[in-house]
């Protein structure tokens, strides 16, 4: 029953927050399906890719044949299972994760520029790492990971005390409430990396990188990973009528303020999470939600898991990308991410100005 009525709602053109229905390229199920498989094929060929770019004397048929058949006696098989795998692991599953935190991030916020960095949720999960690094060298990552949730949890309570005082003007003050609160927490960062001469460690982390994870980081962070997944994955229906507005949305059953509860709970998971693993890595939350949008509709039981693939081959390209940049030196791949994504954040600003904010 529900199902149909969110299906006729969200027939109509235009939905609270500015997000638009309009210009929707894939209608059909089977089309829809057909995509998330392209999106699947190519989340592998792009992984492919990434275990194989640099590995020198390595021919695409032999790297194959590396990966079906590994032997830990060659050094081909060390370097692709100790070096390479498990940073294309972690971009999969980082990249989903960013994406589908934009994607729950504006649903629950009806903000159509809403994202985990821009809101300074990123910036208080570095800030937490940086500070436990710099006092407790020690720490185990899971307590590292722990801290990054608590950071990321800190800074959204900032935000939003300071953002979401008034409603006329709600989105464009979390937004400029985010950008301080994320400058200040930047700052400090850098600044404690310099006290305690972490610079040159975290220089690479704070700016977005993939350089040195391992399988220890990449198994302790999966399992939390895949809970704030499943839990946003299960909030899709509830946010597809909470995007219709408050009204319509208490209308229909929906119990907004918890909606809203594990859909905050599920972003801080996915960017504390992640963030532990790869550091602060923008835009991916703000670039893909919108492009998926324009290609499967504003659905979220579509939108979800297209974001999240979408993500995971942005993430794996954008890495490959900036180990051949400047080869075989690594750039920060969030560096790279935000060369991509300020020009589409300033056209998203243009286009969504004005009332829609």
């Amino acid at each position: 029953m529900q199902s149909s009525t969110i299906k006729t709602l969200m027939s109509k053109k235009h939905f609270a927050g500015g997000f638009t229905a309009s210009g929707q390229w894939i209608h059909s199920k089977t089309g829809y399906i057909l995509f998330l498989l392209v999106l699947a094929v190519l989340l592998i060929a792009s992984a492919l890719i990434a275990v194989g770019v640099g590995i020198a004397g390595g021919s695409v048929s032999e790297l194959i044949h590396t990966l079906l058949h590994l032997d830990l006696s060659t050094s081909l098989s060390q370097i692709m299972l100790e070096m390479r795998l498990p940073r294309v692991v972690a971009a999969c599953i980082t990249g989903a994760a960013f994406a589908l935190s934009g994607t729950v991030m504006q649903g629950i916020t009806r903000n159509p520029l809403a994202d985990a960095g821009l809101l300074g949720i990123n910036a208080g999960a570095c800030f937490a790492v940086t500070l436990c690094t710099a006092f407790l060298p020690t720490l185990s990552y899971n307590g590292l990971m722990g801290a990054a949730f608590l950071g990321a949890t800190v800074a959204a309570l900032i935000v939003y005390g300071f953002g979401a005082k008034k409603k006329k003007s709600r989105a464009i003050r979390l937004i400029l409430a985010g950008s301080a609160v994320s400058s200040f927490l930047t700052a400090l960062s850098q600044g404690m990396s310099l006290a305690f001469g972490l610079s040159k460690d975290l220089s690479f982390y704070t700016a977005g990188s993939l350089s040195g994870i391992l399988w220890p980081q990449v198994k302790a962070v999966t399992p939390w990973l895949l809970i704030a997944v499943i839990i946003g994955l299960l909030l899709a229906p509830k946010l597809s009528i909470l995007a219709l507005g408050y009204e319509s949305a208490l209308g229909l059953g929906v119990n907004v303020g918890l909606v809203r509860a594990f859909g905050l709970f599920a972003v801080l998971l996915l960017a504390g999470a992640s963030v532990s693993l790869v550091g602060g890595i923008s835009f991916v939350g703000i670039i893909i939600p919108h492009v998926a949008r324009k290609l499967v509709g504003a659905d979220y039981r579509r939108l979800a898991p297209a974001a999240a693939l979408m993500g995971a081959v942005l993430l794996v390209l954008s890495d490959v990308a900036a180990r051949m940049l400047q080869a075989p030196f690594d750039t920060p791949t969030g560096a790279l991410v935000s060369v991509i994504g300020v020009p589409i954040f300033l056209l998203l600003t243009y286009r969504n100005g004005g009332t829609k904010l």
